[in-house]
């Protein structure tokens, strides 16, 4: 099969789960990522068989495309900080404004060899990636998740970050007292009536536990993480969150009656409240 006919059939599939120009780049990694054609190399030679090519290998990778499956999880990684961070079903694939957050702690001025919680950690994005951004730091992550626990695990392996992870419930986590410079998390926070709002490639096939939360009690994980925060970090410390657009405010107040200082809400990329920086 030829790489323009691999492109077509590629983006056949997943013209029905996006809009237009996000099919085209998701046929584009597809294309890529497993084929190692481009489309430049496309154009110029669209006409080639991919070195390798195995029908059945593709007829079954483009069967989970069309079946709405995220490109990220077929191809076995996703971009993270311009580094390849390894996903798989059951762990969450990270998106670019949890990016903007880790590059807001990243470019705080913390004391040096400084100590960072992630909370929730996922495929450990955001702990490898603190890890590797700021000089000395010693890192923690857990996750109640026994895949995320193991893709975090490979990944800070792979990209070289010394990274303590370990599964834990948040619910049940008890921090040392007042260690901590840096607690950060990307918390679930979507209320369960909103389910029917997403893509059916996100709620199909991510993980539920690692997205929503009961419509009654939308920031059950913020006070718990904000109550363990102000166990385990020092006087001074940062609490980082990634928050919901809609429960900014509620996030927001529910810090201040906790007794944080500086409550500040960042904006995304987007102009669309998605950060909440504090101190203890």
């Amino acid at each position: 099969m030829t790489r323009k006919e691999i492109y077509n059939r590629a983006l056949e599939a997943v013209v029905a789960h996006y809009d237009e120009p996000e099919a085209v780049a998701v046929a584009e990694r597809f294309c890529a990522d497993l084929y190692g054609f481009g489309r430049f190399e496309m154009v110029l030679d669209g006409g080639v068989e991919p070195e390798g090519f195995k029908q059945g290998d593709f007829e079954e990778r483009l069967g989970r495309l069309s079946a709405g499956e995220p490109v990220q999880y077929i191809v076995g990684h996703t971009e993270f900080l311009g580094r390849k961070f390894a996903v798989r079903p059951g762990v969450l694939i990270p998106r670019p404004e949890t990016e903007e957050l880790v590059l807001m702690i990243a470019r705080r001025e913390l004391p040096r060899g400084a100590r960072i919680l992630d909370v929730g950690t996922g495929s450990g994005a955001i702990a490898v990636s603190l890890a590797l951004e700021i000089e000395g730091a010693r890192v923690e992550a857990i996750d109640l998740s026994e895949v995320a626990v193991e893709v975090a695990c490979s990944n800070a392996e792979a990209l070289g970050a010394e990274v303590a992870i370990e599964r834990a419930d948040i619910f049940a986590f008890e921090p040392e007292a007042e260690v901590y410079d840096v607690v950060v998390s990307n918390p679930p926070y979507i209320p369960v009536a909103e389910r029917v709002e997403m893509p059916r490639n996100v709620v199909d096939f991510e993980p539920s536990e690692a997205l929503f939360v009961p419509n009654d009690e939308p920031l059950i994980f913020y006070e718990r993480i904000a109550d363990v925060a102000l166990g385990g970090l020092r006087r001074g410390g940062l609490l980082a969150f990634e928050i919901h657009e809609r429960l900014a405010i509620e996030t927001a107040q529910m810090l201040v009656r906790k007794g944080f200082k500086e409550v500040t809400t960042y904006e995304d990329f987007y102009s669309k409240p998605r950060m909440i920086l504090c101190t203890k």
